[in-house]
């Protein structure tokens, strides 16, 4: 083979291994930032070294890209980094596992062909025989000399200099470990929190943390399958349940602004207070358990901000919880948080319900349903106390994309994944204690959605409701647009017509919403 024919070669292996971005989003831009990315780092291929780096990190990053963006339909981002430093091989596994048949199909189909560059790359280095192909090359090294000269002329700290050129592949991991950093800073500060301006309502408070519960299989919401909740209809008039958009699709983005009632992209500087602190400045005793190894803002707030700190072996049902509940329950002292983490429905769902609750063909509906039965029990036991203002706080982080919009039940970007249940029980002497407040509740569960359908409250509700519960001056929260209608259908239909991507509706939805 002719030298020119060989750089040729060597320069479609290259620009391939600069294909994922392309392989997520095909689209002209994208085709162009692979074009002009691998023209930059052309001058890799000068030397043997720098050939056979390279094609061993844009391997390992292609691989990361897709990897992550088939189990989160997004782009790696510092919470990439949080999974990925936080995460065990069981829960790697399992995402991994529950990728749908197409999704594998184009990781392989981008994987084996970038192998294929690789391994030629790496026998043919240094790969640049062409005159022209080398003068390339040295001009994109000149184009770097140039970028950080102006960058310490203009004094760019790394970070800024790394944003300015954060769509040249793969720079924009490198930013997004840089945010990971810069978050990890605030994630140790705990800002003051102002004692409250009124008295707690409650005196035993549990707030469960869901995960990957979708608002569109509870059958308390409209859900005309499976009876996914059929433990909690003993104490419906007892609670407020309603559907809510989500600001993101996985539990990094989600619980966050959960916790905090605010955005959270990027952490402040200052730290963020959540319900845990609310509940300090009361006086309240914490006691926190977690069935999940969630790295980031989630664990760590658990961790510092709680008396008492649980976290479960890894692969516990979530059945495991209710002993260490019922002991803080009998031994911690009041006024009392106790906050209980599941992995509810997590992927794979089918191993989130153990065998003998597991009562119909659909694993997502058992898993559901489980949970429900875990909420009752919990409920049952504070409705025993004798004495107290109690009350239970429910919410899922976000739910999950349906198999009719691709075979099987994952993270994803359609409706069903940014709408989630939102859930509050009161029990009869708080509800007789506070008959406006339960009032305002029930009229807010009856306008809960729009004459589209449309949740039209997001989860910076729970906060809300949090501080309200704890004395904290709370912020009222405005519905989205759109008039009330308690005639509407919801939740919307399954089928293939609503698998398209909810996510540009939910930055409209959400104030706290991350892109």
């Amino acid at each position: 083979m002719s030298t020119r024919w060989m750089s040729v070669l060597s320069a479609l292996a290259w620009l391939w291994l600069f294909a994922p971005m392309l392989w997520m989003w095909p689209s002209s831009r994208s085709a162009l930032e692979t074009v002009v990315s691998g023209l930059l780092f052309l001058f890799c291929l000068l030397w043997r070294g720098t050939t056979r780096t390279a094609v061993v990190i844009l391997l390992l990053a292609g691989c990361s890209f897709l990897g992550y963006f088939f189990a989160v339909r997004s782009a790696p981002d510092e919470f990439f980094w949080y999974s990925v430093l936080g995460s065990n091989p069981t829960e790697a596994w399992e995402y991994a596992s529950s990728y749908r048949i197409n999704d594998a199909a184009l990781l392989l189909g981008w994987l084996l062909p970038a192998i294929a560059a690789a391994l030629y790359l790496w026998h043919a280095a240094p790969a640049l025989h062409n005159r022209w192909m080398r003068r390339l090359a040295w001009l994109g090294l000149v184009v770097w000399a140039l970028w950080i000269a102006v960058s310490l002329v203009k004094g760019y700290s790394m970070t800024k200099a790394i944003a300015r050129v954060e769509n040249v592949y793969p720079l924009t991991m490198v930013k997004a470990y840089m945010d990971y950093q810069s978050n990890s800073q605030s994630l140790y500060t705990i800002p003051k929190v102002p004692a409250p301006v009124a008295p707690p309502m409650v005196d035993v408070l549990l707030v469960v943390l869901g995960e990957s519960s979708s608002a569109h299989r509870w059958s308390l919401l409209g859900y005309q399958g499976n009876d996914t909740n059929a433990p909690l209809q003993a104490v419906r008039d007892q609670m407020v349940v309603l559907p809510v958009t989500t600001n993101g699709n996985n539990t990094g983005k989600t619980l966050p602004v959960l916790m905090t009632g605010q955005r959270m992209h990027p952490l402040p500087a200052e730290g963020a207070d959540t319900y845990l602190d609310w509940a300090g400045a009361a006086g309240f005793h914490r006691d926190s358990m977690t069935n999940q190894m969630a790295a980031g803002f989630v664990n760590l707030a658990l961790r510092q901000r709680s008396e008492k700190f649980l976290q479960l072996q890894d692969g516990s049902l979530d059945g495991a919880l209710t002993q260490h509940f019922s002991n803080s329950l009998a031994k911690g002292p009041k006024p009392l948080l106790i906050t209980l983490h599941m992995y509810g429905s997590h992927p794979r769902v089918e191993r989130r319900t153990p065998p003998q609750a597991a009562r119909w063909a659909d694993p997502y509906d058992n898993s559901i349903l489980y949970t429900s039965t875990l909420l009752a029990d919990w409920i049952q036991q504070l409705d025993a106390l004798p004495h107290v203002r109690a009350a239970v706080v429910y919410a899922s982080d976000h739910g999950q994309d349906f198999p009719v919009c691709g075979g099987s039940y994952t993270h994803g970007v359609t409706r069903s994944t940014y709408e989630v249940p939102l859930m509050l029980w009161a029990n009869k002497a708080l509800r007789q204690a506070n008959p406006v407040w339960w009032t305002n509740l029930q009229h807010m569960q009856s306008a809960a959605v729009d004459a589209q359908g449309i949740p039209r409250y997001n989860t910076l509700l729970m906060a809300d409701w949090l501080r309200t519960l704890l004395g904290q001056t709370a912020s009222v929260q405005q519905p989205a647009a759109g008039a009330a209608s308690a005639s509407s259908l919801y939740p919307p239909q399954e089928s293939s017509s609503n698998c398209g991507n909810w996510n540009d509706r939910v930055q409209e939805l959400h104030p706290a919403a991350v892109r």
